[in-house]
């Protein structure tokens, strides 16, 4: 049972000979119901107030509670960003080292093809050279060997000019160019 301020005032109480003071009981009881009256609207208050930061807790708590899930949130996306950039970083390098390697073929098979290429030029060159001396011998044989029969032709043809001469006809053959002076 739940005595209110009103039942402490309105509390009957027997007389009897020789009991208490009624007035002193009564303004005791009214001093009573008053600090009463008092205490229950200071515990309203403080219940309000306890309902109020109850609340409030209430709400920094789901704040709290958001805050910790965003924060592991961002950890795991953190990590698997983490994780992520570490795995990307590995393809990157494979394929890096992937390429390298293919370009490092690339220029091996492209040097080995120029070596190649450079061999058949100089033996190109070789040949050329040797059957251009070849040619070239084969033509000083061969102007030797002219040489020699326009020498030959030219004795003969000294001879049968003087043989013309001495019959007075020299006249009628048109001079000829020497060939010996064509030699030198």
């Amino acid at each position: 049972m739940r005595i209110t301020p009103l039942d402490i005032r309105k509390q009957p109480f027997r007389h009897v000979l020789r009991g208490f003071d009624p007035d002193a009981v009564n303004s005791f009881l009214e001093m009573v119901a008053s600090e009463y009256e008092s205490i229950i609207r200071q515990n309203d208050e403080f219940a309000t107030q306890v309902k109020s930061l109850e609340a409030r807790l209430e709400s920094y708590v789901k704040i709290e509670r958001v805050l910790n899930e965003t924060l592991l949130t961002a950890q795991k996306a953190t990590d698997e960003a983490r994780v992520n950039a570490q795995k990307e970083a590995e393809l990157i390098l494979k394929d890096a080292n992937l390429r390298a390697e293919r370009y490092e073929d690339e220029a091996r098979n492209r040097v080995h093809e120029m070596e190649s290429e450079l061999v058949a030029l100089r033996n190109q060159r070789d040949s050329f050279l040797a059957r251009f001396k070849s040619m070239l011998t084969t033509q000083l044989n061969l102007l030797d060997i002219i040489s020699g029969d326009l020498k030959q032709n030219n004795e003969d043809d000294n001879r049968s000019i003087m043989e013309i001469a001495d019959e007075d006809t020299l006249a009628e053959v048109p001079p000829q160019p020497n060939i010996s002076t064509l030699d030198a």
